[in-house]
């Protein structure tokens, strides 16, 4: 684990992250990746990014977790897209604090127990599970893979990152520092499906 000391790691480290027999499971809260990427004035290329935390391990899973405007073409198809390309999308339909006021004000869609559950069920088979936000709600979870073995690996925009959570896992990866490796270089989408066990 990481103390209030330690230097955190953003590279290949002694915890063995990156080598070939390595199984990795990838849990994405979309709305702190959507955060990050508007702070950064960046796009994320999808397939770009989970290339570079699977490295040369084996991708067992990896989800994308979002709230849902069914009023929104684009983003519809750009769930489609991440469907079609090797992600399992978890949605909720986003609920307007008012019907009146539907298109402005939605209520924040909350997916806690939602990457709780697929986290734990993932970790049986998985040899790191890496997370994507910055929510502190997750150090508890956190802390339990630490204490069975599980390797951990945070990728956030650690700006916005809660202090606890950094502290409680293996090996974190600030967005802002990958957001030339994991920035599309095209506006539209192109087919490159990542390879899933």
């Amino acid at each position: 684990m990481l103390s209030h000391n330690s230097v955190i790691v953003d590279e290949q480290s002694n915890y063995g992250y990156g080598r070939h027999s390595d199984r990795v499971s990838i849990f994405i809260d979309a709305a702190h990746v959507f955060y990050a990427a508007s702070t950064l004035g960046i796009e994320i290329d999808y397939s770009k990014l989970v290339t570079r935390l699977v490295d040369h391990g084996q991708l067992l899973r990896a989800y994308f977790y979002t709230g849902v405007d069914p009023h929104n073409t684009k983003q519809q198809g750009f769930l489609l897209w991440m469907k079609r390309n090797g992600y399992r999308v978890i949605s909720k339909e986003i609920a307007s604090k008012d019907a009146t006021d539907a298109a402005h004000n939605h209520r924040p869609v909350d997916f806690c127990v939602e990457i709780t559950t697929d986290m734990l069920t993932q970790a049986a088979y998985s040899d790191t599970v890496i997370l994507v936000t910055g929510d502190g709600r997750f150090t508890h979870l956190m802390k339990h893979f630490s204490r069975s073995g599980t390797r951990t690996k945070l990728v956030s925009l650690q700006s916005i990152t809660s202090e606890r959570l950094l502290n409680e896992v293996d090996q974190v990866l600030d967005v802002a520092n990958l957001k030339d490796e994991i920035a599309k270089r095209h506006i539209s989408y192109k087919r490159s499906r990542f390879n899933v066990a």
